[in-house]
């Protein structure tokens, strides 16, 4: 059997015990269903603001080593959870697609602009909003960033002037900005949390929009 991506959570001020104890356990069931799990794979991170010096937890008898970042089914979370690394890797990502499908949306392309607009909305965005319902409460200075990357791409599809508005532009090519789109996604996804039969998910409390202490939540991306 073969699992590309697993995760165990603990949420506890004393849980370098019952996490340790349930490993050794997860390790007897592994064996027992003669499941192998990749230790150099296998890494640990702790989500707080300070430096503790926390025991590392063993695997087979290895220690992991805690991460400042993990990257888990694409996003990469940092101790912090500001996103900040995440951010950088879409932009990164997304540029290295812009670069590779150039031609077909510079200004000399043969495509009409439709097929440009129709192209960047089903290839190009999705890089910058997948997983954006729990990502987009970053600095609005990340946003701001990714935004720039829209804005360029657009400018090109157009073959806007240099007076012509960013706003005008999304106008003109019926796009709406990132940051509607964002909070359009987040709202479905939020929306169907409760549906899903999950006893995890059904822990996950509901925070009070209104509360300026809350804003960094994932579920604040609908009200940017």
């Amino acid at each position: 059997m073969y699992y590309q991506s697993v995760l165990l959570k603990a949420c506890d001020h004393a849980t370098f015990v019952p996490l340790q104890n349930f490993l050794k356990n997860l390790e007897a069931w592994l064996v027992r269903w003669k499941i192998k799990l990749n230790v150099d794979k296998t890494e640990a991170i702790l989500f707080n603001k300070k430096n503790d010096d926390w025991p590392k937890v063993k695997v087979y008898g290895t220690p992991i080593e805690w991460k400042k970042e993990v990257k888990y089914l694409g996003v990469v979370l940092d101790k912090q959870l500001n996103f900040r690394a995440h951010t950088s890797l879409i932009k990164e990502k997304y540029n290295k697609a812009f670069r590779a499908q150039y031609s077909l949306i510079c200004r000399n392309s043969s495509l009409n602009l439709n097929n440009k607009v129709l192209f960047y909305l089903a290839y190009l965005r999705p890089i910058l909003t997948y997983a954006s319902p729990i990502w987009a409460c970053t600095a609005r200075s990340n946003l701001g960033s990714i935004q720039v990357l829209e804005n360029k791409a657009l400018r090109m599809i157009a073959n806007a002037r240099c007076y012509n508005r960013n706003i005008d532009i999304r106008n003109a090519l019926n796009v709406p900005s990132l940051q509607q789109l964002i909070q359009k996604l987040a709202k479905i996804f939020y929306r169907k949390l409760p549906d899903i039969n999950n006893p995890e998910i059904t822990k996950i409390p509901v925070s009070d929009h209104n509360d300026k202490q809350n804003r960094k939540r994932p579920r604040m991306t609908i009200s940017l």
